[in-house]
């Protein structure tokens, strides 16, 4: 037969360990202990992001997750973008990123038997937020070397085509051109004169 235990109002106080005894016909009692657990459900955790450390453009953050009376609870972290770090299950978390890289967003993931709750923060804009002119820097420096490349790309290409024109104006530079040349062969004839000079006999 399969039993079932009711206490309510309910607590955290209540976990522990219950002992009932059964009693059969033959008046022989029989102990029976089990354990119960009693979980709170999570209520959304907290994501403090704490910046240890900036130079050369690189950030590196800690964040913190908590959640409002939490306790035996267990952690997981995703992050998107380029970061480095290992995303290990504990309540803090180390990363190092660059300043120039795209919003990266890392979610806290907060989790008992019975329930979940997740929080997620921007580490790039804490990272901005905590030093706004070192970012800004490293963010006008990428702006300038595209934009220095793109006119050095277009100086030459313009180069190029003046070149080239240049040269199919001039004659004297101007390739040679192939021109077919007619062979013609003549030929003389030269007519032979005869003549017969008259013989004259004298007696």
């Amino acid at each position: 037969e399969t039993l079932s235990l009711w206490i309510s109002p309910i607590s955290r106080a209540d976990s522990g360990v219950y002992t009932i005894e059964f009693e059969d016909t033959s008046s022989h009692f029989t102990p029976f202990c089990f354990h119960v657990s009693v979980w709170e459900p999570i209520r959304p955790p907290q994501l403090e992001a704490q910046i240890l450390h900036l130079e050369q453009g690189w950030c590196n953050l800690s964040l913190i997750c908590t959640a409002p009376g939490a306790h035996n609870f267990s952690y997981s972290w995703s992050c998107s973008g380029d970061f480095l770090g290992s995303l290990e299950p504990q309540p803090w978390l180390h990363l190092q990123l660059h300043g120039d890289v795209n919003p990266t967003f890392c979610c806290c993931n907060v989790s008992n038997p019975v329930s979940w709750n997740v929080t997620r923060t921007d580490i790039v804009a804490a990272c901005r937020a905590a030093a706004p002119g070192l970012f800004s820097i490293v963010a006008w420096w990428a702006v300038a070397v595209s934009l220095g490349l793109a006119l050095v790309i277009s100086i030459a290409i313009i180069a190029t085509c003046c070149w080239w024109r240049k040269r199919r104006k001039d004659p004297a530079r101007a390739p040679p051109e192939h021109t077919n040349q007619t062979l013609t062969i003549y030929e003389e004839v030269g007519k032979a004169r005869t003549g017969q000079t008259p013989v004259s006999a004298r007696a």
